[in-house]
């Protein structure tokens, strides 16, 4: 049961532009691959040098982040197939 002094909370529409994700879009604007893939694939390889020889906590922690890393740059390549197929649909 609501409380009678519990009010519902909504985001104003204006507040959206606090949601951009420069990065991202960067990315997914360049023509070629910009720096931060190749960051991306240094750390990953650092990452793999943890899993190979860290202690268990660094192994746990490296599993982690690769884990991320990868869902990240999954994300950005479904991302650059929708930015794709949107182009050429366009230029149809």
């Amino acid at each position: 049961m609501k409380s009678a002094g519990s009010k519902a909370t909504t985001v104003p529409t204006d507040d959206i532009g606090w949601r951009r994700f420069p990065e991202f879009e960067k990315l997914l604007s360049a023509e070629e691959p910009p720096a931060t893939l190749a960051k991306i694939e240094k750390t990953c390889r650092q990452l793999n040098a943890l899993l190979q020889s860290g202690s268990d906590e660094e192994k746990a922690r490296a599993a982690r982040a690769m884990t991320a890393y990868g869902r990240s740059l999954d994300l950005l390549h479904l991302l650059t197939d929708m930015r794709d197929k949107a182009v050429q649909q366009a230029n149809k």
